[in-house]
């Protein structure tokens, strides 16, 4: 009998964008939302959103929280000004 192979697949998570805390800002903005608001709408704490500030980045049922804000208020293009809006068709937006 043959040795079996085995197969070693590593896969590289998705990179979080660099400019988050600048798209987070653009966001904010656009919303007409202050940072604490912000936080408010989230349920977080401002200390929080101002680490985001930062650069840190939000756990992931906070990013879920805050992608849904953004697709209530059709404001998605701010956290990802690159998604057309074929892609959103496709994936199910609006």
């Amino acid at each position: 009998m043959g040795r079996r192979q085995e197969h070693v697949y590593r896969l590289e998570p998705p990179q979080f964008p660099a400019d988050f805390p600048e798209r987070l800002d653009e966001f904010r903005r656009a919303a007409g939302l202050s940072w604490r608001e912000l936080a408010r709408l989230l349920q977080v704490n401002v200390r929080s959103v101002h680490r985001w500030r930062r650069g840190a980045r939000p756990d992931a049922g906070r990013l879920v929280s805050l992608l849904e804000l953004a697709v209530e208020l059709d404001l998605l293009d701010r956290l990802f000004p690159t998604m057309t809006t074929r892609e959103r068709t496709r994936d199910g937006g609006p």
